[in-house]
């Protein structure tokens, strides 16, 4: 009997991962405007390639570019194949850690059970990406375990080990908190869980939320996690954004006051106390403080704060957490003045920025949001045109500099500019070119033969192997790239 349940259980668990694979297979990048009630995208892989004419230039009538965003790898195989186990974890740095055979470069490896392969179907399925958000690279199959390749850091401190005293540090880890967590409400997604161990530096000043497991493995909370939870949660224990943002202000008042607004230590009395929120603020933080804690922590949901309006709050302002308008100008004549990218360049130059240090990407990210004007995960060309004329010149040629623009980096001609199209032309390209950046990026790519192959980029990007070969062969007469084919494709980007 129980090899029967244990046969059936494997089978189950074979049919979501081959279930999320497909689903993976057919949809694009996801943002506000193409993800329905379920998270899932709409458009097909046969689409995708049917759309895909001779010339690779993306200015093309009919042109698509397609699963940009799609850079997390199923594979049914050991990750012995690709990675050396370097470190278990231990007491000085709690995650375990593996070295890329080729590239040297090292990662954390988590691993699961198969009663949870509704998480790897979930992961596979969402395709998130978000610079506080950990970065997924591979998942393996192996002796009926999963396992994870995520992003490292050497320096990586869970946020409940870290003591802030500084207003302004608060609101700049705060802000980054919070603007994932919008990333993730604009994916029709809720986590329920938050919490201060939520969340890790990684480095000296960006955060990452690296607990994704309980963004869809729910569970009942633990007397510790009871303290993060809204009043209404003990009515209806649903999953809602409100729920959400009641925890991000649970997280900022442990932040401001080294505590927890409640002292009961029993379930029952810790009930009571979020049940009735009496919460004392204390006015040795600011006003500004205090305020945006009282929004937050608004007992009626309905009235309570929403995500996008928290960091419109003039705390923010006041501890000067936003960037420089220089910094924005600067970016804004980057888009004007980098060079238009065809569909292989496109591909490769997304893989190597999606392997590059974080601190980078999260300031692009933040000019990103600044002309986003109105928080819905994407920039139209009206945007654009009034930011513009804010930050660099409102002239007659303005209209016409930004119409230039958006043509050329809103690479899908979906009228929209999402931060996946945003950061290739955003990004200094220099920067990506480098020796060291181009043998790494190269090295993770390759195949034994030390070619990157159109097999490679498809399994790369969950698309058909014809797909890239066409691209290859359109722009190197083969299918496949050398190191010095890899090196040129990058130099005729700058």
């Amino acid at each position: 009997m129980g090899s029967c349940s244990s046969q059936q259980m494997k089978q189950s668990m074979k049919a979501k991962i081959q279930e999320a694979k497909q689903k993976q297979s057919q949809t694009t990048t996801p943002n506000r405007q193409t993800t329905n009630q379920n998270g899932m995208r709409s458009h097909s892989r046969h689409n995708t390639y049917t759309a895909f004419q001779s010339n690779s230039d993306l200015s093309q009538p009919g042109q698509s570019l397609k699963n940009l965003n799609f850079f997390l790898i199923y594979r049914n195989t050991n990750f012995s194949s690709f990675y050396s186990l370097l470190k278990k974890e231990d007491k000085e740095f709690p995650f375990t850690t593996i070295q890329h055979n080729n590239a040297g470069t090292v990662r954390i490896i988590k691993s699961y059970k198969t009663s949870d392969s509704k998480y790897i179907a979930q992961l596979l399925k969402y395709q998130l990406h978000h610079p506080n958000l950990i970065q997924q690279f591979e998942i393996y199959e192996e002796q009926q375990k999963y396992h994870v390749a995520e992003e490292n850091n050497n320096k990586i401190v869970v946020l409940n080990q870290k003591t802030y005293n500084n207003e302004k540090e608060i609101a700049f880890i705060f802000n980054q908190i919070v603007e994932v967590i919008e990333y993730l409400h604009h994916q029709k997604l809720t986590h329920g869980h938050l919490t201060l161990e939520c969340f890790a530096l990684f480095g000296d000043k960006y955060i990452k939320l690296y607990d994704l497991f309980h963004l869809f493995m729910k569970k009942k909370p633990t007397l510790e996690e009871t303290h993060y939870l809204p009043p209404e949660y003990f009515d209806n224990q649903e999953y809602s954004e409100e729920r959400d943002i009641w925890s991000l202000g649970i997280i900022l008042y442990n932040l401001l006051y080294h505590c927890s607004p409640y002292e009961s230590n029993t379930a029952s009395l810790l009930k009571l106390d979020i049940q009735a929120s009496n919460i004392s603020y204390q006015d040795k933080i600011s006003d500004e403080a205090i305020s945006i804690l009282q929004q937050i922590l608004e007992k009626n949901p309905k009235k309570r704060i929403k995500i996008s309006e928290i960091t419109k709050h003039p705390w923010f302002k006041k501890q000067q957490v936003f960037l420089e308008d220089d910094h924005i100008r600067e970016t804004l004549e980057r888009l004007r003045q980098s060079k238009k990218l065809n569909i292989l360049q496109v591909y490769l130059l997304k893989f190597i920025i999606n392997n590059y240090p974080p601190d980078k990407l999260r300031e692009i990210y933040s000019v990103f949001r600044s002309l986003d004007l109105d928080n819905d995960g994407f920039f139209s060309i009206s945007e654009l045109i009034t930011s513009y004329s804010n930050y660099v010149e409102d002239s007659e040629k303005t209209k016409t500099i930004c119409t230039n623009i958006f043509q050329k980096v809103d690479m899908d001609k979906d009228k929209k500019i999402t931060f996946e199209e945003f950061i290739l032309y955003a990004f200094d390209r220099k920067e990506l070119i480098e020796e060291e950046v181009i043998d790494t990026s190269f090295k993770l790519l390759k195949n034994k033969k030390n070619f990157i192959t159109a097999e490679t980029l498809a399994t790369q990007y969950t698309l058909d192997k014809e797909y890239f070969t066409e691209i290859m062969t359109e722009n190197l007469k083969k299918d496949y790239i050398t190191f010095q084919n890899f090196k040129d494709l990058m130099n005729k980007t700058v």
